[in-house]
């Protein structure tokens, strides 16, 4: 695990690192120096001269110096609690900018919960589970190795028979309790997973949950989580409480063995153990306790070190690519992982300035011919030709800039309507923003709304209506200047009139912008009467095309 976990920081990081193991370093002395100035306390009142003149200002400088000690511990803290939140930051960003690279396929495979809890909670638990953990463990362990010392120098029977009576509970702790530790953070994390994931689809399915009278599976399918959940975290309190336990039992036992090898004799000696054994106590079970919680994320470990190590192509440099002629499908296969060829051997070709709709049965391979047009679906064979040059992942990100696309459900962020439509824009043209609108027939509405363009559009974009919606994604495009639109059945969930309407807005931009080009997905004919030709997919396997003028 250290060494996936060194692997895992940056170069400078790593001697950030060595920096936080001296903070800890100085909080543990310092801590000591702490524990050893109460003995000379401990001397004067366990002594045989009783109270003398100088105990009064020794108990001012142990209480200044006390005093002192916290305020430079809460200081180190500090720094380490930033240390560890900049790591969280860094790789939290780092899982984000990666899942987001590895594409579609990646997301769709994995699920958006689950990679989504990944960036957030698991990064987080790295940092604050498994670094922190790590740190205090050192920390301490040289808390409990110079308090031993010093107590072999005091007393070296008393130490023997305090490391008598702790080294074997330690071990037992370390060979029995870790395997099940591990195991029970994993199945947490599964069950949190699983909880979450169900959560969701039943707040994104909540129409046809009810319309079917459905809620009750789902509910008793969250109950069921909730008690997996609650299982799994019943174990680990149970392991949790097992170091303090055994910590204390560890004490105890080392002052019942002092007590039969010295009798009450050695009052002084007794005294020292005692305050020794006693600060030891919670240091031993800070140890154990940080393995625990060490090993219950280790999870996070390997799951960070898995992605960070990922050897697919992930990172896309920007190369020129111009569309000024045509956009080619060569001999295009492409087939899903789990599932058969959707597409074998298609062509296809698209000049600059048309207008083409796209037709065939569901699961012909529409909406994968769009993923791979756009670059977003890794071919088994074929290839994609924007003006002769072949599009891969170095071209991938000028090509997305020249391309607006309007899918059937549109994203929109629980943002104002200027933020909608200047989708990804830190400075907005709201002059540019307004006339999208209104080539999108947008505006009239928009001007009814209380704040214009700024008004909050709510989320997912529930205050819309689906044609407002689809207008938005046409406004969305325009106002990128794309070069290319393409429309994935952008209107197969309107009604008629809608429909008709968007169409016409469509067949307007054809009309008014003559440079624009337009791929269109539509399943009735009807909406591709005003394309200039319709390429039609048989089934999916075969392919043709039929032109249409």
């Amino acid at each position: 695990m250290l060494k996936k976990i060194y692997s895992l920081l940056e170069p400078a990081d790593r001697k950030k690192c060595t920096e936080m193991v001296a903070v800890v370093l100085l909080a543990s002395l310092l801590n000591f120096a702490g524990l050893a100035s109460i003995f000379p306390l401990l001397k004067m009142v366990l002594g045989t001269d009783g109270i003398t003149s100088d105990m009064p200002l020794v108990l001012v400088l142990v209480l200044l110096f006390v005093l002192f000690k916290n305020l430079a511990i809460i200081g180190l803290t500090r720094i380490q609690t930033n240390f560890l939140l900049r790591q969280f930051k860094h790789f939290s960003y780092q899982l984000f900018c990666r899942y987001y690279q590895r594409g579609l396929l990646f997301i769709r495979d994995k699920g958006a919960v689950r990679l989504a809890n990944d960036v957030n909670t698991l990064c987080l638990t790295f940092s604050v589970s498994v670094l922190q953990g790590i740190l205090t463990m050192i920390g301490e362990a040289v808390l409990v190795l110079m308090v031993v010392v010093s107590l072999f120098v005091l007393s070296p029977l008393a130490a023997l028979l305090l490391l008598v009576a702790c080294l074997p509970l330690v071990l037992f702790y370390l060979f029995v309790v870790r395997s099940k530790v591990r195991r029970y953070g994993q199945d947490d994390l599964e069950a949190r997973r699983k909880q979450a994931r169900m959560v969701v689809e039943t707040f994104r399915g909540f129409a046809e949950l009810e319309v079917n009278n459905a809620f009750e599976y789902q509910l008793w399918n969250f109950t069921n989580g909730i008690d997996t959940i609650n299982e799994c975290r019943r174990r680990m309190e149970m392991v949790k409480s097992v170091p303090s336990l055994l910590s204390e039992l560890a004490i105890i036992l080392g002052l019942a063995l002092l007590m039969l090898v010295h009798g009450s004799d050695h009052l002084l000696v007794g005294g020292v153990f005692a305050v020794a054994a006693f600060r030891l106590m919670p240091s031993l079970r800070s140890i154990l306790s940080s393995y625990t919680f060490l090993q219950q994320a280790s999870y996070s470990v390997d799951t960070l070190y898995n992605e960070m190590n990922e050897t697919d192509e992930i990172e896309e440099s920007v190369l020129p690519v111009s569309f000024k002629h045509s956009l080619v499908a060569e001999r295009v296969v492409f087939g899903y992982a789990d599932g058969p060829t959707v597409l074998d051997g298609f062509s296809c070709s698209i000049a600059k300035g048309e207008c083409v709709g796209v037709q065939g049965p569901s699961g012909a391979g529409k909406s994968t011919l769009f993923n791979i047009l756009l670059g977003f679906f890794p071919l088994k064979s074929g290839r994609i030709l924007i003006d002769g040059k072949e599009l891969t992942r170095k071209n991938r990100k000028q090509w997305l800039s020249l391309v607006g696309y309007v899918p059937q459900d549109i994203f929109i962020m629980n943002a104002s309507l200027a933020e909608n439509v200047a989708l990804g824009a830190k400075i907005i043209d709201r002059n540019l923003v307004m006339k999208v609108l209104e080539q999108a027939q947008l505006k009239d509405w928009c001007l009814t709304l209380p704040n214009g363009l700024d008004c909050q559009l709510g989320e997912a974009g529930t205050r819309l209506s689906g044609g407002q919606r689809q207008r938005i994604g046409i406004a969305r495009a325009l106002y990128k200047k794309a070069e290319i639109l393409f429309f994935d059945e952008a209107t197969s969930a309107l009604d008629n009139e809608t429909e008709q309407e968007i169409n016409l807005t469509l067949q307007n931009l054809a009309k008014s912008e003559r440079g624009l080009t337009m791929v269109i997905i539509a399943h009735r004919t009807t909406s591709l009467g005003f394309c200039d030709r319709i390429i039609r997919l048989d089934d999916a396997i075969d392919s043709k095309i039929e032109n249409v003028q």
